[in-house]
């Protein structure tokens, strides 16, 4: 991981292969990769923007993330969820999906 947690809502980063800001809005969201349902770490929207229309979000993970601009808000309930993050993660039954290249 980029941190040694799972990064807060509210957290403002720009990805490896990518130029604009995105705003982590969910984290191990399930998703529907062409029939395989799965999960990525983060889904995200556009930074400043938000939600634009019917825009799609963007989904990612730790290790696609290339720089954070901004930490979202921890408080105790956040650190606690960090905390037991990887331990929650390895009992779902959903693949982690990647992106393509």
């Amino acid at each position: 991981m980029i941190k040694d947690y799972i990064l807060p809502l509210g957290t403002v980063v720009k990805l490896e292969k990518g130029n604009m800001l995105l705003m982590i809005v969910g984290r191990a969201q399930l998703f529907n990769n062409e029939g395989t349902i799965g999960y990525f770490d983060y889904s995200a929207i556009r930074y400043p923007q938000g939600m634009i229309g019917d825009q799609e979000f963007a989904f990612f993970n730790d290790e696609d993330i290339d720089e954070i601009f901004f930490e979202g808000y921890r408080n105790e309930q956040e650190i606690e969820f960090a905390d037991a993050y990887e331990e929650n993660i390895a009992k779902v039954e959903y693949p982690k999906l990647t992106l393509k290249d």
